[in-house]
């Protein structure tokens, strides 16, 4: 019954996910925007290769047993391919230099690499490699809320979309090593069937709306964005113009 629990869990995930994918296809397929600008792209990586995942693990396909917990391999593989993405498709949304996205990026395959080594390991080597991957953690953090925001503010025309990018990811992803800390590999407070159900909502939640945040504030890459209060500016520089060309 727990199997079954899991397998519908990650089935619903997988689903989900797709739902991503025809997101990030609308928004290449949309005429309000230039694709290469908005690099959209790389966008499809993140719901598709986790609804890939997710199928697999549904199936029950790279499960090893590490001291008497199941731990799927490919929600690892999953997070190190899609979640430097996520972080880094925010630094691009905050015109941030490509070493910057690269950093970050790499501040986060450091942190899922260690994380899945500590859950494979035993005993103190275990929490041993859980700080050393909170360490990576507080580095992404710090990367993502101290150094894009100063790129950020240059960007006018993205910052909106910076800001929830950049709080999606950043507040949801405390869950994580709270819920680790909580899980069979950790102290065991939650059972595998509850850490996998959470897990599976956490990281449909993460990437399905993410690529959505992207598609509803897709006007911030057209070639010349001009908002509301931009056009009422113009209108009212062109009627003074207009009045002392009359005068």
């Amino acid at each position: 019954m727990a199997e079954l629990a899991i397998t519908v869990s990650y089935a619903i995930s997988a689903l989900g996910l797709l739902a991503g994918v025809g997101i990030v296809y609308a928004l290449m397929q949309s005429d309000r925007v230039e694709a290469s600008r908005g690099k959209f792209a790389w966008l499809f990586i993140i719901p598709g290769f986790a609804a890939f995942s997710y199928i697999l693990m549904a199936a029950e396909i790279g499960v090893v047993t590490v001291g008497g917990n199941e731990v799927y391999l490919f929600r690892y593989l999953d997070w190190i391919v899609t979640t430097p993405l996520l972080v880094g498709y925010v630094g691009y949304v905050a015109g941030a230099p490509r070493k910057w996205i690269i950093g970050v990026g790499a501040a986060d395959a450091l942190m899922i690499s260690v994380g899945l080594a500590a859950t494979l390991a035993t005993g103190l080597a275990t929490w041993i490699g859980f700080a050393i991957s909170g360490g990576f953690h507080v580095v992404l953090l710090a990367i993502l809320y101290v150094v894009f925001p100063r790129y950020a503010r240059e960007n006018r025309e993205r910052y909106r979309l910076f800001k929830v990018l950049q709080n999606h990811v950043g507040l949801l992803w405390l869950a994580y090593p709270a819920l680790w800390v909580a899980s069979p590999a950790g102290l065991g407070y939650v059972s595998a069937v509850g850490t996998a159900m959470v897990i599976a909502y956490i990281d449909l939640v993460a990437k399905t709306p993410y690529v959505y945040f992207v598609w509803s504030d897709r006007a911030c890459f057209a070639a010349d964005p001009i908002s509301a209060d931009d056009a009422a500016t113009d209108e009212t520089i062109d009627a003074d113009e207009a009045v002392t060309a009359a005068d």
